[in-house]
């Protein structure tokens, strides 16, 4: 009987470790809740844009799946988006959104829960990676933050919420307008969570690399 014991939690073993880790987009905003708007841009298209491209690279370049609280252009409660992530047993978990205050509000800050540990890799490896692609356009690093943020404080794995820039700046609006712009910001967090969830880089299928 002990035997059979063994196997049988050697296998549920096998299996969890064989469970592709699970990672949780959400883009702020959608449908009838547009978030800031200035220079002509929705904070809630540029989230979309973002998580999508996030989604697109992690699923694309590393051994893992990705969920999203919203895929298209629908409001979506905060609520919601927390309990979407724990029902599906995300590992980790990420919110896009765009600061909005004035015009000469600048730069990039990141929001993980106050005083949870366990986010702090998470934050730091995603905000050392966008920064690393702010810099060359020379923007300002508003810090790694704690706040009582709904998404952050309900999920129940590992959360960060980060404000890509001021869509409010006509300089950081004109930025955000970009593409390419996007598509590196994206590659960023991508990059910053594959290094926290230690995922498997799919370089080929003779040569993979697993970030330690």
């Amino acid at each position: 009987m002990f035997c059979c014991l063994v196997k049988e939690l050697l296998l549920i073993r096998l299996k969890e470790r064989m469970r592709l880790l699970l990672i949780a987009r959400d883009a702020g905003h959608g449908g009838t809740d547009p978030g800031a708007v200035a220079n002509g841009l929705l904070e809630k298209d540029l989230t979309l844009q973002l998580a999508l491209k996030t989604g697109t690279y992690l699923r694309t370049h590393y051994t893992c799946e990705v969920v999203y609280t919203r895929n298209k252009d629908v409001a979506v409660e905060l609520s919601e988006r927390a309990r979407i992530a724990n029902m599906v047993k995300a590992d980790l978990f990420c919110s896009f959104h765009i600061n909005s205050f004035n015009n000469v509000s600048k730069g990039f800050e990141s929001y993980r829960f106050p005083g949870s540990s366990k986010a702090l890799e998470l934050q730091r490896n995603v905000h050392t990676e966008i920064m690393n692609i702010l810099k060359k356009h020379k923007i300002v690093d508003r810090g790694m933050k704690e706040k009582n943020l709904a998404v952050v404080r309900k999920t129940v794995m590992p959360a960060l919420l980060t404000e890509i820039l001021f869509i409010s700046n006509p300089e950081e609006a004109r930025l955000l307008r970009s593409e390419g712009f996007l598509d590196q910001v994206a590659q960023a967090h991508a990059i910053g969570i594959a290094k926290t969830a230690r995922l498997i880089q799919k370089i080929n299928t003779e040569d993979k690399k697993h970030y330690l």
